[in-house]
């Protein structure tokens, strides 16, 4: 994306983000509700998301590690760093805050307006991309302030982590489909599956995958196995993962992701506010409030056209 091109969008995406947090829905009704609804989550994205990524297209590539309660996020994200970098345990939920693991050389893209959540540093991170420990997806509903729905929202990637006997449950893929209809880059870890029972639950997730439009998301199969003294993951265990992750942080496939995720989340604003502005009752805006977002939008979608 050429530095004028970005900076056009930039822009523009700041106007719509300033009509909307002037919005005003003056009496209650379903669709001011409804609509209210859609444009904050188009705020959360241009907030944690968009404006932040559009003025750091170089920093490290960010990848969120959700899931549920002992999906074993905490465990991967220290098999990963290489050390004990977030509490890990059997109480419940023990990650109750994100925590953002990176390597010391990327610490300096970290810090003043950026939101760095618990942020620490790690040898085994590769240069170049950052990872976030975030709170349990079936807790983070009844967390206030737990920092998950920013942590996810402002990634560039979403590793999911679950388990053999939780990888059917409703919320996760919930979360699952909101990132397919972003384009956010994903890809899913089973974890602690019987070494008997690999390739029955690898079709089926498969299937499961390709059922919701994720049928490209690698899959990685983690088997059961002991945890050292120290309570971390024998490395061969998440070696392919590792590998991944590894190769994500190369430049070409760093700025690849980075690129796709931005478009999903310009193209999902750009949607977004078309269809709840279009369908709102005739109650919910005033007509100058109407085609001030609509040309708003019509300004995202320029500079967005003129990226390549």
């Amino acid at each position: 994306m050429a530095q004028q091109t970005s900076s056009d969008l930039y822009e523009s995406l700041s106007v719509v983000r300033r009509l909307l947090g002037e919005l005003e829905f003056p009496f209650h009704s379903a669709s001011a509700a409804d609509t209210g609804r859609a444009l904050d989550e188009v705020e959360t994205l241009l907030d944690h998301y968009l404006l932040v990524r559009l003025k750091r297209m170089q920093a490290p590539l960010q990848v969120a590690l959700a899931g549920a309660t002992g999906s074993g996020k905490s465990t991967l994200v220290n098999a990963l760093a290489g050390q004990i970098v977030s509490s890990s345990g059997v109480l419940r939920p023990t990650t109750r805050m994100p925590v953002h693991v990176y390597h010391p050389a990327d610490a300096v893209w970290f810090g003043g307006d950026y939101t760095v959540f618990d942020g620490r540093s790690a040898q085994g991170v590769p240069r170049g991309l950052s990872l976030l420990d975030t709170p349990s997806l079936d807790v983070a509903r009844g967390l206030s302030g737990s920092g998950a729905i920013e942590a996810l929202t402002g990634a560039d990637a979403w590793l999911f982590v679950t388990t053999a006997a939780r990888y059917a449950d409703a919320v996760p893929w919930e979360l699952l489909l909101q990132g397919a209809e972003r384009r956010v880059f994903v890809a899913v870890v089973i974890n602690r599956v019987p070494s008997g029972a690999v390739s029955e639950i690898r079709a089926h997730l498969g299937e499961m995958l390709a059922d919701r439009s994720l049928g490209e998301a690698p899959l990685f199969i983690v088997e059961e196995c002991e945890l050292d003294s120290s309570g971390m993951v024998p490395p061969e265990a998440i070696q392919p993962v590792a590998d991944w992750v590894a190769d994500l942080a190369a430049e070409e496939a760093r700025r690849a992701a980075i690129m796709r995720t931005v478009d999903g989340a310009v193209d999902s604003v750009i949607w977004r506010v078309t269809k709840a502005v279009t369908e709102a009752d005739e109650d919910v805006f005033d007509e100058a409030t109407r085609a001030d977002l609509l040309d708003a939008v019509g300004e995202v979608r320029g500079a967005w056209e003129a990226r390549g």
